[in-house]
């Protein structure tokens, strides 16, 4: 995926990531990692899915990257304070690095997984962000589908939770 490698490590993007950095100067970003592209892709097949259907074919790797640089033209103030609180969010979600269970099958106290060290988000969190950033103006009816097909955990409440902390940004 050359066209989304080349994007994410872009003196384009590393000036949108140097900016959000600057608006929220402890954030930390991991180095580009390989597996990111295909997961930002993964994102944009999921959102065409979700808002045009099946029926239709996968969105090219430069229409994506074509995609996020319009919608930061068109809105980039809004879409910076958004992806600052987004982030701001995420850092005080208490994620279970074992997952959910059913009631009774949890594991035993010593086999649940130890965080031993966090260590920042992927660069690509910030295109991700603003495709979320779309659904919750655009289409937010469609926000839970999307987190279901991105396989959030809790993608109704996850949904919710997301709406308001945009309902507080654009007050």
């Amino acid at each position: 995926m050359k066209t989304i490698e080349q994007f994410l490590t872009s003196d384009w993007y590393k000036h949108v990531t140097a900016e959000i950095v600057q608006l929220k100067p402890q954030v930390q970003f991991v180095e580009h990692a390989s597996y990111e592209a295909s997961w930002l892709m993964d994102s944009f097949k999921e959102r065409k899915y979700v808002l045009e259907g099946f029926g239709v074919s996968a969105p090219t790797e430069e229409e994506c990257m074509q995609w996020i640089m319009e919608q930061m033209a068109g809105d980039k103030a809004n879409i910076m304070s958004y992806i600052v609180a987004r982030l701001t969010f995420s850092e005080h979600l208490k994620d279970d690095p074992d997952g959910e269970f059913p009631e009774g099958e949890e594991p035993d106290e010593g086999d649940r997984s130890e965080v031993v060290e966090v260590l920042g988000f992927t660069r690509s969190v910030i295109a991700n962000t603003i495709i979320e950033y779309d659904f919750v103006k655009n289409h937010p009816k469609q926000l839970t589908a999307y987190f279901k097909r991105t396989r959030i955990p809790g993608a109704a409440k996850f949904s919710s939770q997301i709406k308001k902390l945009y309902a507080s940004i654009t007050k």
